[in-house]
């Protein structure tokens, strides 16, 4: 069975042999140039083989689009972070303006894709990261964005107008670069940060253009939502995605609720905190078998909560791997 096989019956909610992988880090300081991306994201996949290529582009590229400056500080994740914010008053939402998405950082992220896709000869579905409009905002907003969202609303719409368009088409790029879907990030949609209705009228409002613009070409979108206390009714029945993707193993929804409230595959499963960087083989091993028991081998894609420490033993990753291909044996 191809990999593209494997992640379309998983998908599908059908019975297999093999339970679908897929694992992703960062690479720090090769993640904003196209063939630096390209070289590590091959070598990560020749190396561990998942069945789902995640690109791992630098978290702070959209930042860099959008004029912030980032900074890598030695994040377990290799993530970097703001150093110079583009939004400095409430006024500079509204200067925000739409870019080319062939240009720059944008351009660099769509040349890598065309480079992996090359490289990977059709054998595995990738995906690229695309943030949402209101975790660009976050990102590039200098701690303002919560003040002036709730203060200065019409600003920060503007700006997710512009940003949302950009996103979009960003998206269309990838796809027609050889992309087999998103990876949709959203770091806003928990209640740590917004109600629901804020969320509606921020996120969704500006998400969903993102994800429609590819839906009737991705081969899988997935959407990550990113913390705790999230919101995960409301995106399941809201976004057009074929799988989610959020940190299971630290926030509910459980695996199984999850199964029971959503209708497509999970992402989710693996415990890249503590597990795949602190455990044994042998406990990577049991954690595999509970994610996969607990939703019956069924619409799972066994991945992490979010990007893998730099520190995990890639001996712990051959274990996922590992494991879930011998599902037959052990189910």
């Amino acid at each position: 069975m191809s990999k593209f096989d494997k992640i379309r019956a998983a998908v599908e909610g059908e019975e297999l042999d093999e339970i679908a992988v897929s694992v992703w880090w960062h690479f720090p300081g090769r993640d904003l140039n196209a063939r630096d991306l390209c070289e590590m994201q091959l070598e990560f996949q020749r190396r561990f083989d998942p069945d789902l290529m995640k690109v791992c582009p630098s978290g702070g590229y959209p930042s860099i689009a959008f004029g912030a400056e980032i900074e890598y500080y030695g994040s377990p994740t290799g993530a970097p972070r703001t150093k110079v914010p583009r939004i400095r008053s409430a006024e500079d939402w509204g200067a925000l303006e739409e870019l080319d998405v062939q240009d720059g950082v944008l351009g660099e992220m769509v040349r890598a894709v065309e480079c992996i896709g090359r490289g990977l000869e059709g054998r595995v579905p990738f995906i690229q990261t695309v943030f949402s409009p209101l975790t660009i905002c976050l990102k590039i907003g200098d701690g303002r964005l919560l003040g002036d969202l709730r203060s200065e609303p019409d600003g920060v719409e503007e700006a997710l107008e512009v940003i949302s368009r950009t996103m979009a088409e960003f998206a269309r790029a990838n796809m027609d670069a050889g992309a087999s879907g998103l990876f949709f990030a959203t770091q806003m949609a928990t209640l740590d940060r917004l109600t629901e209705d804020e969320y509606r009228r921020f996120g969704v409002r500006y998400d969903l253009p993102v994800l429609r613009a590819v839906r009737s070409r991705a081969f899988i979108n997935v959407v990550h939502i990113h913390g705790e206390n999230i919101m995960f009714d409301l995106i399941a029945e809201s976004y057009p995605a074929d799988a989610l993707n959020w940190h299971d193993q630290r926030t509910p929804p459980s695996l199984a609720d999850a199964s029971e409230r959503f209708p497509g595959a999970l992402l989710g499963g693996i415990d890249e905190r503590n597990t795949l960087v602190k455990g044994t083989t042998d406990d990577v091993e049991a954690m595999v078998k509970d994610a996969v028991k607990d939703v019956s081998g069924r619409r799972l894609i066994l991945a992490p909560g979010c990007v893998i420490p730099l520190a995990a033993p890639p001996s712990n990753l051959d274990a996922v791997i590992r494991t879930a291909r011998s599902y037959k044996d052990w189910r």
